[in-house]
């Protein structure tokens, strides 16, 4: 994303002072109703009055975090971020009086840090999430980086980053994606992440985390796929480009592909239910320089998720035939 100057990209006037202790005051009255399931008419108002406040203080380029596919998110505190759709102009007087506090349905997923404690308007507040590296290239970097930047960034900067996170933190945000599954929002209403943008998943000390909204209006289960996580780890850079070829670091590709693979296993994740998540494996494949059938390897890992129920245990059995594979696999390493 390109940053602005602060007199064109934000609506108030420069010269006009900047508040600085406002996000503070914010911060202090959600710390007071950030657990209560429903909050009262006066602390809405109060809440209302203190965002409105906070605004100028809030959107100013220093505070930029991150640009998505159809939102920007701003830091307000460390404990704090604001969220608002792509070049909106939030002041406190177009932002309405349309107060919803958040229903914390997903507070089983507990690394997802996308849904909104409240919005109001256009605006919506979440927790913020600390020093994080976007999967992929960062979305603001991507606007502004050659092809050869971008292709530096990848294999330099996310490769061995992501290649390097724990099996324990893949399987985790897999865990969060099985209980996403098992949850229902109507007749034919399921949930589904956004698997296009990869910055939707960030690690943040060394803990993987689903950043984005979670979509409400998909009609097939269990849509969230080990071939969705391949497609954000693997195959996609950005939300509009596909990963480079690795060439002589595809090693790291690997790594990243068989810690999402053991992830999918460990938390039984349904491991591709369309054409489209079968053609995400057969570019995932292609990144890793196998040469072999996604099917093949989907009828494995079902296999072992037939022969034993137990998660370690079946884990084990696929980190053992994944070690195999990907050592008979070494052209290129």
């Amino acid at each position: 994303m390109k940053i602005n100057p602060v007199n064109n990209y934000y609506p108030y006037n420069s010269n006009k002072p900047v508040f600085k202790g406002k996000s503070r005051e914010l911060e202090r009255v959600l710390d007071g109703v950030i657990n209560k399931p429903q909050i009262t008419l006066s602390e809405q108002k109060l809440i209302t009055e203190k965002i409105k406040a906070a605004l100028p203080d809030i959107f100013v380029p220093h505070r930029f975090i991150e640009e998505g596919s159809h939102n920007e998110v701003y830091k307000i505190t460390k404990k704090y971020a604001a969220r608002v759709p792509v070049k909106s102009k939030i002041t406190d007087q177009n932002i309405g009086d349309n107060f919803i506090w958040g229903k914390n349905i997903f507070k089983e997923m507990r690394n997802y840090y996308g849904e909104a404690i409240l919005q109001l308007g256009k605006l919506q507040i979440l927790k913020n999430v600390n020093h994080q590296m976007p999967a992929g290239i960062p979305e603001h970097l991507a606007k502004k980086y050659s092809g050869v930047q971008k292709t530096r960034y990848y294999l330099k900067k996310y490769l061995p980053k992501f290649a390097c996170i724990s099996q324990f933190s893949y399987n985790a945000l897999a865990a969060d994606l099985a209980k996403l599954n098992e949850m229902r929002f109507g007749a034919r209403n399921f949930g589904v992440f956004d698997s296009v943008n990869p910055n939707n998943i960030v690690v943040q000390e060394g803990r993987l985390m689903l950043v984005d909204e979670i979509y409400t209006l998909c009609d097939r289960s269990y849509s969230n796929t080990t071939a969705k996580l391949l497609n954000i780890f693997i195959n996609k850079s950005t939300k509009d480009d596909e990963a480079p070829d690795a060439g002589n670091k595809v090693k790291l590709v690997r790594k990243i592909f068989k810690k999402t693979l053991l992830a999918g296993v460990y938390a039984d994740l349904v491991h591709a239910n369309s054409k489209e998540d079968y053609e995400y494996w057969q570019t995932a494949l292609r990144k890793c320089h196998i040469n072999m059938e996604a099917f093949e390897l989907i009828n494995k890992l079902e296999d072992f998720s037939r022969k034993e129920r137990n998660p370690v245990e079946r884990m084990k059995m696929a980190d053992e035939y994944l070690s195999l594979l990907i050592g008979l696999n070494h052209s290129n390493k």
